[in-house]
């Protein structure tokens, strides 16, 4: 079973712009508990914490948040929004979930060895970043390693070949690609001129089966 982080929050008895604004510039993140069945519950947690928490535990880990009033609330975080000037965060969407009820969640994959691909002048093209995952929340990695180091050229690697550990097991077709291997090409040579650098708003979203 996976280690249960903790962290403290605090209620949002109120819920307008302007209290959003005074706990963001005292180093909150506001957000909400979504829980099956009931209303959602306006929190907001300590930004450093919730950091310390995501580096520490993971992304898919499960959080026990815990409020003032001593109620305690066992959590996943569902859905991550930053601001698109400062990139930072600006609200948190959790998910209320019981140990013993299985959830789907989306995985992402972390190809290790590659280095050992360049070696040999290979490439990874990949067809998947991420897979769902069924299973109880403690159970559910925060990643899904595949190592490529020993990988050829016209090698493929599919659903099948995933090792997903005790518990788990996705819907996907174990027929479907993740990734395939390739001779490198030369570099087309560069051109001149300048290309408009887009901005670019990331969005983290972990789904989770709800089932309302």
């Amino acid at each position: 079973m996976s280690k249960i982080a903790e962290l403290k929050i605090d209620i949002r008895n109120e819920v307008s712009k302007r209290e959003n604004k005074r706990l963001q510039s005292n180093g909150y993140i506001i957000g909400v508990i979504n829980r099956k069945g009931e209303d959602s519950l306006p929190v907001a947690v300590k930004k450093d914490e919730f950091r310390r928490v995501l580096k520490e535990y993971g992304r898919n880990a499960i959080i026990k948040l815990q409020a003032p009033d001593k109620n305690s609330y066992d959590v996943m975080v569902k859905k991550i929004e930053f601001s698109p000037l400062k990139y930072d965060y600006h609200h948190i969407d959790f998910q209320k979930v019981s140990l013993n009820e299985e959830i789907k969640v989306e995985v992402t994959f972390k190809f290790v060895g590659r280095e050992f691909l360049e070696a040999k002048r290979l490439i990874l093209n990949r067809q998947l970043d991420e897979i769902p995952v069924i299973g109880l929340p403690q159970n559910i990695p925060d990643f899904i390693e595949i190592d490529v180091s020993e990988k050829e050229n016209g090698d493929n690697i599919f659903v099948s070949d995933l090792v997903l550990g005790e518990g788990l097991s996705t819907d996907v077709d174990e027929t479907q690609l993740i990734a395939s291997i390739s001779e490198a090409k030369t570099a087309a040579p560069e051109t001149d001129g300048e290309e408009d650098e887009d901005i670019v708003v990331s969005e983290v979203e972990l789904k989770t089966e709800e089932n309302d």
